[in-house]
């Protein structure tokens, strides 16, 4: 295989069983790339990621909306055009703090699934 195009309009969007109001579809998973995994996610208002830890290292860019991120229990608002990195084994959660929802990018080391 050369490459992969992957139009995630056309990706099955799913429901977190973990998180409150939050929806995902996998754009690149470990099928494709050994290296990474590529999430595009939807917190909806009042909706929210859990605060939780993973194995993975996460770094997570924000399309639009507004989130309070907490990381290790300190918390920062993000919006638009913000990117986080999270160390694995560290704590983190977002809340969807606005009124519309949050459009996130999510990319995850080593690959989640």
């Amino acid at each position: 295989m050369t490459h992969t195009i992957t139009r995630t309009a056309e990706q099955e969007e799913y429901t977190s069983q973990k998180h409150n109001l939050f929806l995902v579809r996998d754009v690149v998973t470990a099928a494709t790339n050994p290296y990474l995994s590529l999430h595009r996610g939807r917190v909806e208002p009042s909706g929210e990621i859990v605060c939780h830890r993973q194995e993975h290292t996460v770094t997570v860019y924000i399309l639009s909306g507004d989130v309070l991120c907490t990381v290790e229990k300190k918390e920062t608002r993000l919006g638009a055009g913000c990117c986080v990195v999270i160390a694995a084994g560290v704590e983190r959660g977002f809340k969807n703090c606005g009124e519309q929802p949050v459009e996130l990018l999510i990319v995850v080391t080593p690959p989640q699934c």
